[in-house]
């Protein structure tokens, strides 16, 4: 009879082995970052006997999911074979076949996978299908790195909102601009590309009017991936937004421009014009326009994923209104100080230390000449 040491260790090495090839998994599915909105990024393992007869990820949205390819790619080899994927296959027919069918048909005896799919028309069907089928199911091994890496999908599809990545470039005490709006450039060239590639990988990029006026910014993506945002987003209560600005003279993503009921007709008509799309939405406490109405509309065109770069006065409002999921800091090497210069925070901030938002889940790295901070301030919740 065997005793417990026996018994165990088998277990053990069995999910040591799940765990590094889940980890393989998620490193493919990352390959199709900023690719497959309004899709998860997923990468499928199929192994057999110890070793791995095929392996896939999904590139883009609308084509062939990681199963269908690695399925494909492994042909008689899945019959009997484990499949290791970071998000649950889905049971539902939209551009592709749902990805059970393949599975059952394929022979596939077990299947490890990170997470549930938390897009309702899946949420663990998919498993109950598989199981009902007879192949053994396994759930939950790096499921807070699964999360994490489609943090925009799951943040979408459990609260209908994009998932809001707030950037901010600043200097060591706090400030994103001089008294006199001057912020080109506080970081580096290292940290400005880094940047760009945060827009590649967005679905949304949004400021406020005080960036337009100042910086003048065009909103695309000059380094690395040539896609950039889908929508360049603009907060501007009074349209105070130039018609020759370069965002509206630039190719790129379409612009959007919110607006309240206090912004006069005309402007209106010039910016539709210059052709930016002009939504009139509800104002805030304060006049300015409100973000509940912006994240729906963002949501309602299918943007998961928004990157939020400011300036101060938006940053502030949004970190109120407690719509921020995650921070990206870069800190530059030098002081600006004075009560003037532009925070990152403005306003009355919070009252107690209780009150302030912690990151979690925080990684710190080096960009050139400069350092950059991110973390959770919501971190995408698991379904259970």
């Amino acid at each position: 009879m065997n005793g417990p040491e026996q018994t165990a260790r088998p277990v053990d090495d069995r999910r040591a082995e799940d765990r590094e090839y889940l980890r393989r998994c998620l490193r493919l599915a990352a390959r199709a970052r900023g690719s497959t909105s309004p899709n998860p990024m997923v990468g499928a393992l199929l192994v057999r006997e110890g070793q791995i007869v095929a392996e896939a990820y999904h590139h883009k949205a609308g084509t062939s999911h990681a199963e269908h390819l690695a399925l494909a790619a492994a042909q008689d080899a899945a019959r009997g074979a484990t499949l290791y994927i970071n998000m649950e296959p889905c049971c539902h027919h939209g551009h592709t076949p749902p990805c059970i069918e393949g599975i059952l048909a394929a022979g596939v005896r077990r299947v490890v996978a990170s997470m549930a799919d938390p897009d309702p028309r899946v949420n663990g069907k998919g498993f109950a299908a598989l199981r009902a089928s007879g192949v053994e199911i396994e759930v939950g091994e790096l499921a807070e790195e699964a999360a994490r890496l489609n943090e925009a999908y799951v943040t979408f599809k459990q609260e209908g909102r994009p998932f809001v990545l707030a950037k901010a470039a600043l200097s060591l005490d706090g400030r994103l601009a001089t008294r006199q709006r001057q912020s080109q450039w506080i970081t580096g060239e290292v940290a400005r590309q880094r940047a760009h590639r945060l827009r590649g990988v967005s679905d949304a990029v949004i400021v406020g009017v005080g960036t337009v006026l100042s910086d003048d910014p065009r909103l695309t993506t000059r380094h690395g991936r040539p896609r950039g945002p889908r929508f360049r987003v603009v907060l501007d209560s009074h349209l105070r937004t130039p018609a020759d600005c370069k965002m509206l003279n630039t190719p790129g993503g379409q612009v959007l421009i919110f607006t309240t009921a206090a912004a006069p007709a005309e402007r209106r008509e010039q910016l539709e014009a210059a052709g930016a799309e002009v939504l009139v939405v509800e104002a805030d406490a304060r006049g300015c326009v409100a973000w509940e109405p912006v994240l729906s509309d963002l949501a309602r065109r299918g943007s998961m994923a928004a990157l939020l770069e400011g300036g101060s006065d938006v940053l502030t409002s949004a970190f109120e209104a407690d719509i921020i999921d995650k921070v990206f800091l870069i800190y530059a090497p030098l002081l600006i100080g004075g009560s003037a210069a532009l925070p990152l925070w403005g306003g009355d901030g919070i009252d107690s230390l209780d009150a302030a938002p912690r990151l979690r889940h925080i990684r710190r790295s080096r960009l050139g000449e400069d350092w950059a901070v991110e973390g959770y301030i919501h971190p995408p919740q698991l379904t259970e």
